[in-house]
């Protein structure tokens, strides 16, 4: 991913930080090694991976009160 400071603010990172037990700078270097993703609307998740109970496909993943949710695919 490029341009991240347009698309993630650093209380973003913080916040979300914790949930996946990495540092803001970790998780920088995740998104932008495409080994993390970002969307901007929990809209643009359902339209990649579904609607669904679980996410086999996915390590973890967060959803900010905003509506971006952040997800570590396996």
């Amino acid at each position: 991913m490029k341009d991240i400071a347009n698309v993630v603010h650093i209380g973003e990172l913080i916040a979300v930080s914790k949930v996946f037990h990495l540092n803001p700078y970790q998780m920088i270097t995740l998104i932008e090694e495409d080994q993390m993703e970002v969307f901007e609307s929990k809209e643009a998740f359902l339209e990649k991976y579904g609607n669904k109970e679980t996410y086999e496909e996915l390590d973890d993943w967060c959803e900010l009160n905003n509506g971006k949710i952040f997800t570590k695919p396996k």
